[in-house]
């Protein structure tokens, strides 16, 4: 994929993401993906495959929260063999509230989400947020 159609792309999947549509978010991920969560709580791991990412970090992290906020993006570095970001990610649950600027490294092929890499600036504090997860 060229480097514009590879930011065209990102740019359909963040703006689902940040209008609350998850459907349309997740139909980015290829069936294959593989998506890299860093850290070491409870969110933490590799996800084989689109369904083991939306029923073991997606769905956990919705059921969990009250909301859940993504805002913006601050574009790093681009080319042919991907995209790496910087986006905004607000939750709530009660009384609490944690938000984080999330790096995070796209490969995409075909038309869709190939892999991914990401690690929140605050790891510590999403994981005490996050803490409690089942």
């Amino acid at each position: 994929m060229s480097t514009e159609s590879t930011l065209a792309l990102l740019k359909e999947y963040h703006d689902a993401w940040e209008r609350g549509d998850q459907e349309a978010g997740i139909n980015f991920y290829a069936d294959d993906v593989v998506v890299h969560m860093g850290g070491s709580g409870p969110l933490a791991g590799t996800y084989h495959g689109r369904e083991s990412f939306v029923r073991g970090w997606i769905g956990r992290v919705d059921a969990y929260t009250d909301s859940w906020e993504v805002e913006g993006n601050d574009l790093l570095l681009a080319g042919e063999d991907g995209v790496l970001l910087l986006v905004q990610e607000t939750w709530s649950r009660g009384d609490n509230k944690v938000t984080t600027r999330r790096l995070g490294s796209y490969k995409f092929a075909g038309g869709k989400i190939v892999e991914c890499w990401f690690s929140d600036m605050n790891q510590a504090e999403v994981e005490g947020f996050f803490g409690d997860l089942t």
